[in-house]
């Protein structure tokens, strides 16, 4: 990992504490990365964040439920609930208008922050989000956490996967990724996190609305880029000639790299970035 000066802090937002990572210190336009869902958070952004902060503050926070954040006791996964907590990012950094980026499953968020909160941001960057997912049902909560015996079991089971993410594949970042408990480690991870309906509001429904992706996509007004893994499963060309072809504003990066850019082109993803957003 680079070796940057980073600074970490937390911040209230709802029912959770928000664990963040900053780097740089103010300048030009901050940046605000949100981490995806499986098996990252705010660590495997370090390097790019290192990267960008040479003149500029950049902040990861660790999503709810991910990493060094609490896990919503109400068990808020909503969208409400991390759009809020981005707000709530922004306000304890005393930001005006960040660039924002999100990768994975943070893509959805963003865009449809950018949508609801035109205000709030000055340009929109998604690396590597599906565009294609369909919109996803109410998750249940109560589902059993895994306990490995050792650090090394952990690495073993996730290794099998088809994509492994980086702690399958490196101790050190296996180490943050778990938690000593009774018996073993455990993910540093509410598997509850995909749930949309608190426990505490029954008849909730989300303050804002939840639509399509491309349908919302369509209705960014914000600049935007969007990096790319050219080795990525969430990049056939049918979806890269959609993008092409309908969403011709939308400036496209790509990488080399499978789905985990952060990890695999660290270096790629800074420099389309610096680009990108060139002296703001």
């Amino acid at each position: 990992m680079a070796n940057e000066e980073q600074r970490t802090g937390t911040f209230g937002a709802g029912d959770v504490t928000i664990f963040y990572r900053v780097f740089g210190r103010p300048g030009r336009t901050p940046i605000l990365i949100i981490h995806g869902s499986n098996y990252y958070d705010s660590y495997d952004w370090i390097d790019v964040a290192s990267a960008l902060a040479g003149d500029r503050e950049v902040v990861v926070p660790d999503k709810r439920g991910w990493g060094e954040s609490t896990w919503s006791p109400s068990k808020n996964y909503s969208r409400d609930a991390f759009l809020d907590d981005m707000q709530a990012a922004i306000a304890a950094m005393k930001w005006e208008k960040p660039i924002i980026m999100g990768h994975s499953a943070a893509g959805p968020v963003i865009i449809s922050f950018a949508v609801n909160h035109p205000e709030q941001l000055s340009k929109l960057i998604l690396v590597d989000t599906q565009m294609n997912r369909d919109k996803a049902a109410p998750a249940s909560t109560g589902n059993p956490l895994p306990i490995f015996p050792t650090v090394e079991a952990a690495m073993a089971q996730f290794a099998k996967l088809d994509n492994p993410p980086r702690f399958a594949l490196d101790r050190a970042r296996a180490l943050e990724a778990l938690k000593k408990v009774e018996g073993g480690y455990m993910l540093k991870r509410d598997l509850d996190n995909t749930n949309t309906i608190p426990l505490d509001q029954p008849g909730y429904t989300s303050r804002r609305p939840i639509r399509e992706m491309w349908e919302e996509l369509a209705m960014v007004r914000t600049p935007t880029l969007l990096i790319r893994g050219t080795r990525s499963s969430r990049y056939p060309a049918s979806v890269i000639e959609r993008l092409t072809r309908e969403y011709p504003h939308i400036q496209q990066a790509p990488v080399d790299s499978e789905h985990d850019v952060s990890r695999m082109a660290p270096a790629a993803v800074a420099e389309a970035v610096r680009k990108f957003v060139g002296t703001n």
